[in-house]
């Protein structure tokens, strides 16, 4: 009697699959940090406080934070559920979750750098 070690394709979660679930739960988490380094600030804290000096997004950067932020929860959601039986996963999955980690930093390096 022979057991099968490898289970199908289909049933087997892969490296790739696990780093954009680890990227996708800690998005929220990490643009939470990056604002919170941000309202505590000493302009910010001033116009939370006070309402002076208030300039939000005198950078420009947070539409760009805004625009990672979304586009990387969907590369993350797309490289979570397309199936592995499409032969295209071989190479697509690991590019979602690379663009989904890439697209994670810039979120945060943008909301930082708008303090």
């Amino acid at each position: 009697m022979t057991v099968n070690a490898n289970p199908p394709r289909q049933a087997r979660w892969d490296g790739w699959r696990r780093c954009a679930v680890i990227g996708t739960v800690t998005l929220v988490p990490t643009s939470v940090l990056a604002w919170v380094y941000v309202l505590s600030t000493y302009a910010f804290s001033r116009c939370l406080t006070y309402g002076e000096q208030c300039d939000p997004d005198s950078s420009g950067l947070l539409p760009l934070a805004w625009w990672a932020f979304w586009g990387s929860a969907a590369a993350g959601l797309l490289a979570i559920v397309l199936p592995a039986r499409w032969q295209a996963m071989t190479w697509l999955r690991p590019a979602l979750a690379v663009t989904q980690l890439l697209l994670q930093l810039v979120t945060f390096t943008a909301v930082v750098a708008a303090a």
